[in-house]
């Protein structure tokens, strides 16, 4: 092994423990893809973590400097993209992933415009504005995620979108607490908080009520349409990824139920799926696939 192979092993090993330290369920769920496939996994995970964490991490305080370490990181990944090479292992990692599986530029560029966007913008003013910002921050690593697992019609793509913002809107509804806690930012639509009586305040003041309960309803309602659209693009996909993604799903969908168990009380603890949850929605994933 040279000494860029070893550079190149080095920083997929590094993307494996980033998915591995922030994503439990997405880790859990790339078990099940094969090895090549789960490493290039890993990379695209990897690639969206690093500037989503230099945006959201409470100890980076200064959303100028934000901005600023997500557009270093991605003129570093331009250039790694440019070069097919970088002394960053991880970049390195990341750049091998994107033209192996020709995954478009434009693809990551969206990705960081919607980081860049999250310095800046802390409200939507209605739900076709929001899905502008996921498709840039979830949508396009739905396709990238095809691009790697293999599909068998165009139509898979639209439904990988449907499905990465079905993802970001079930973490949006858990994160309503810390979304505002930590950035003073509210992903839920106003035209929609407006609807049933809220406003950024009720958020601020963490109100749980019956308005806030009937706002939870609705939300969840629309994220589980999304999720049963998207579910339509599985078996689009090569067989080699359609367990790993279904597993996903289940997963995923699951906190939304894992949030009606807490009656809908976001502000008082975060929902999420215990280990033997995720054995139980897994079997059943399996079993219907």
């Amino acid at each position: 092994m040279n000494q860029n192979e070893k550079l190149l092993a080095e920083g997929f090993q590094k993307c494996q423990e980033i998915t591995r330290h922030f994503g439990t369920s997405y880790y859990f769920a790339t078990q099940f893809f094969p090895r090549e496939v789960r490493l290039a996994i890993y990379a695209v995970y990897a690639f969206a973590r690093i500037p989503d964490e230099f945006v959201d991490n409470p100890e980076n305080v200064d959303l100028a400097e934000a901005r600023k370490q997500i557009e270093d990181f991605r003129d570093k990944w331009r250039d790694a993209m440019e070069n097919k090479d970088s002394a960053d292992s991880i970049l390195l990692a990341i750049a091998e992933t994107f033209n192996k599986y020709k995954i478009p530029m434009t693809e990551g560029e969206a990705f960081f415009d919607s980081m860049l966007q999250d310095t800046e913008k802390m409200t939507y003013s209605n739900y076709a504005e929001l899905e502008n910002y996921m498709y840039g921050s979830a949508g396009v690593i739905g396709l990238m995620v095809t691009r790697i697992v293999g599909y068998s019609s165009e139509d898979a793509f639209k439904h990988a979108l449907q499905l990465g913002y079905a993802f970001q809107l079930t973490n949006f509804l858990r994160d309503i607490r810390e979304d505002w806690d930590v950035r003073q930012r509210i992903y839920i639509p106003q035209d929609e908080l407006a609807k049933f009586g809220l406003s950024n305040e009720d958020i601020a003041n963490h109100v749980y009520d019956e308005k806030f309960i009937a706002l939870m309803k609705f939300q969840i309602e629309r994220n589980r349409e999304i999720y049963r659209e998207s579910l339509k693009g599985i078996p689009m996909l090569k067989l080699r990824g359609r367990m790993a993604v279904k597993i996903s799903y289940v997963l995923y969908s699951g906190i939304l139920s894992e949030i009606e168990k807490l009656n809908y009380n976001v502000f008082k603890q975060r929902a999420r799926t215990s280990f033997v949850t995720k054995l139980k929605l897994s079997a059943k994933a399996l079993i219907k696939i």
